[in-house]
């Protein structure tokens, strides 16, 4: 069996069912209407169905099918995963969470790389933060440095538990940074906070890092929830004027 084809079929269905066009608890075509529709064998249409399953994403079971399984079964975690949810546009409560997740991880991941970053990994932050300075008219672009600049932190804690994590928190935080970035002006005024993590973390400063990582999560929260209020609402907090 091609690798191609079964790359390119296991892309298709992923996204087809991140889409929303089939519903959590629908069952998918037939293999032999999919073979029609995506042009391959039964054997790929199965071995793509297996990736699926794997990533959460499909239930197989006797008598029912398979059928898709809601969107908190799926691997939230895996980057293709995240990547074909961000396709087409997150669940707003999804970005929320996401929120959640960041004040969980983040600052204590800045507290440990002040604390055990390498000389090595600490001039790669500082690239990474002129890297993003240097961008700051693309928005494009300043997403970009701006998950490599967040990875490069979180790869700095030497928690392996974090590391493994490190290309799933990355797509994650690419997601965060895409909504907050949609304000005007939102740039500049988050580019000194990251200045403050990393000359933090250069210093050794862990409760300067720290107090930076945290007010740079407030204002994305900040951002999203003017972009979401009835989100905020429905979690009891409170919405900025």
């Amino acid at each position: 069996m091609s690798n191609n084809y079964h790359s390119a079929t296991v892309e298709w269905l992923g996204s087809w069912i991140a889409s929303g066009k089939v519903q959590p608890g629908e069952t998918l075509k037939v293999e032999a209407g999919l073979c029609e529709e995506l042009g391959v064998s039964r054997t790929v249409i199965r071995e793509a169905i297996k990736t699926l399953v794997a990533k959460g994403m499909l239930d197989v079971g006797p008598k029912v099918g398979t059928r898709v399984t809601p969107v908190r079964s799926w691997n939230l975690f895996d980057v293709q995963v995240v990547g074909w949810l961000a396709e087409n546009g997150l669940p707003e409560s999804f970005v929320m969470d996401l929120i959640d997740l960041r004040r969980t991880i983040e600052p204590t991941a800045v507290r440990w790389a002040c604390e055990r970053a390498t000389p090595k990994q600490i001039a790669e932050i500082q690239a990474a933060y002129q890297a993003l300075a240097a961008s700051l008219g693309d928005k494009d672009e300043y997403n970009r440095a701006d998950k490599l600049f967040h990875e490069a932190v979180l790869a700095a804690s030497h928690n392996q538990f974090i590391e493994r994590m490190v290309p799933a928190l990355g797509a994650l935080l690419a997601v965060s940074f895409e909504v907050s970035s949609t304000v005007p002006d939102e740039l500049g005024l988050t580019l000194p906070l990251h200045k403050e993590i990393a000359d933090a973390i250069a210093s050794r400063d862990g409760a300067r890092g720290v107090w930076a990582c945290m007010t740079l999560i407030e204002r994305a929260a900040l951002t999203i929830s003017r972009r979401y209020p009835e989100l905020v609402v429905l979690r009891g907090e409170q919405t900025a004027p």
